[in-house]
C-alpha cells in the first residue's frame, strides 16, 4: 500500500441511534480487521488559532475538531464520524507535518462492529454520562493523554 493511501474498503458509514444529531452517523467494519491494521488515512485542515477563537468554536464543527499540541485539526472523510467509546476499537496517530491522521485497529474487530475512538474525559465522566461540555473543551482532546492511552492499549 502506498504511503497515505486510504483503506475505505474496511468500513461503511452507518446510522446510529444514540446521538442527538439530525442524521446520526457512525462507521462500522465491513469485515473482520486484525489488531494493528491500518483502517483509514484521513487528511486534515489546520484551523489557525485566531480563526478557531473567532469562528469555529461557535459552530457545530467544533465537535468534530481534533486538538493536537494546542492546534485544531478538522479531520476530513470518515475520520470525524468515528464515535466515542471508553473501550475504542481504533487507535490513531496524527502526522502534523503531513496533516494526516492514521487510524489503526486497537484490537481485533469483528465484521459489523462500530469503529470507535476515545474522545477523552472532557466528553464523558466515569459513569459514561456526558461530562463538562464547555466551549473550551468540546473537542477530541485525548491526544493530550496519548502516552497513557496507548500504554493501556498495549497492556
Amino acid at each position: 500500500m502506498q504511503h497515505g493511501a486510504s483503506c475505505s474498503c474496511y468500513y461503511e458509514v452507518i446510522e446510529t441511534p444514540y446521538t442527538k444529531e439530525e442524521k446520526a452517523r457512525g462507521v462500522a467494519a465491513r469485515w473482520d480487521v486484525c489488531k494493528g491494521q491500518l483502517v483509514e488515512v484521513a487528511h486534515c485542515i489546520l484551523i489557525p488559532k485566531d480563526q478557531y477563537n473567532e469562528h469555529m468554536r461557535h459552530t457545530v464543527l467544533e465537535h468534530y475538531l481534533f486538538r493536537f499540541r494546542g492546534e485544531m485539526l478538522l479531520c476530513l472523510g470518515v475520520g470525524s464520524l468515528f464515535n466515542h467509546s471508553r473501550t475504542p476499537s481504533l487507535d490513531y496517530r496524527i502526522d502534523r507535518e503531513e496533516l494526516i491522521i492514521r487510524f489503526y485497529a486497537a484490537r481485533d474487530i469483528r465484521q459489523g462492529e462500530e469503529l470507535t475512538i476515545f474522545y477523552g474525559n472532557v466528553w464523558f465522566d466515569d459513569t459514561g454520562n456526558p461530562g463538562n461540555l464547555s466551549s473550551e473543551t468540546c473537542m477530541h482532546d485525548h491526544m493530550d493523554h496519548e502516552d497513557k492511552f496507548l500504554a493501556a492499549l498495549d497492556a
